[in-house]
């Protein structure tokens, strides 16, 4: 957390991410806890580096970890798919993928039922990656 109150470089906030990963890793008992782990630190320097504006190099590395990892729920992916949609402008040769993903989260929180308060939450993130979105849906 001081890290980012300080403000700290990108390359720092990940490296002390990682230095923690690897720490709760060793505490971890269950394969089940392991993925956990792994999925809030790749989401959180995936998060990181949409907020530091990092090219495809970085950001897509972040992307596919997470997407080898898979989703934990519904909100992490429409939270990845929204930060993708709108990172587009500095990599636009993945819109097609990053718009498509977009709209599969959107589906997905369309099924939800009306009465869930997350589907509403959801469904406001998607369109607001869709009109800050930089570069449009592919046709």
């Amino acid at each position: 957390m001081e890290l980012f109150k300080a403000r700290a470089p990108y390359e720092e906030r990940k490296r002390e991410l990682l230095k923690l990963e690897k720490r709760w890793l060793q505490r971890t008992k269950t394969p089940a806890q392991r993925l956990a782990v792994q999925r809030i630190i790749a989401k959180t320097i995936l998060t990181e580096a949409f907020g530091f504006d990092m090219p495809w190099k970085e950001f897509g590395r972040w992307l596919r970890r997470i997407q080898q990892l898979g989703f934990r729920d519904l909100g992490m992916r429409v939270h990845v798919a929204c930060l993708y949609v709108q990172s587009l402008h500095l990599f636009p040769r993945q819109a097609r993928e990053a718009w498509e993903m977009l709209e599969d989260a959107e589906r997905r929180a369309l099924r939800l039922r009306r009465d869930r308060p997350l589907r509403q939450e959801h469904l406001e993130s998607i369109s607001h990656a869709k009109k800050v979105a930089r570069i449009p849906a592919p046709q």
